[in-house]
């Protein structure tokens, strides 16, 4: 009997993998533990539709990041901070790039996508990476400015 494994089988398979078993192991272990459905046309037909929205939802999330990429691309972002000299009273924070970049280019970038690597406490150049996506980061650089001149 073909059956449909609708989760992993150690020794048999993986989710979605379409296997032949013995007719007693499908009717009296597979089906009723909700492991395998049997794999009829109709089955097969739903199993490929899914198959195919789930490929075109990951096709239109890697054209979005490839637009976020493009506005983010080669542009400076400017942070007013207090400071004294050279060094920020306080370390700009995550949430300080997530606004600048969200005010300058109108999106939607949540402070938990920014990752700094060591903590911004002085006014210059710096760089941040932005993750859009997991295994997908862009850097954006920052022009750190004091609010005051001293």
């Amino acid at each position: 009997m073909k059956v449909l494994l609708t989760k992993d089988v150690s020794g048999l398979g993986r989710a979605g993998d379409v296997k032949e078993v013995s007719d007693g192991h499908a009717r009296n272990f597979l089906i009723p533990r909700h492991l395998a459905l049997p794999a009829t046309s109709a089955v097969l037909q739903k199993v490929q539709k899914e198959e195919a929205e789930h490929q075109a939802k990951l096709k239109r999330q890697q054209e979005q990041i490839e637009q976020f990429k493009l506005k983010l691309e080669n542009k400076i972002f400017n942070i007013k901070a207090k400071a004294q000299k050279e060094h920020l009273f306080a370390a700009i924070k995550n949430t300080d790039i997530a606004n600048a970049i969200n005010a300058k280019m109108n999106l939607s970038i949540s402070p938990d996508q920014i990752v700094i690597e060591k903590p911004i406490k002085s006014l210059g150049s710096q760089e941040a990476l932005i993750r859009l996506a997991p295994g997908q980061t862009i850097k954006v650089k920052l022009d750190i400015e004091s609010y005051e001149k001293n």
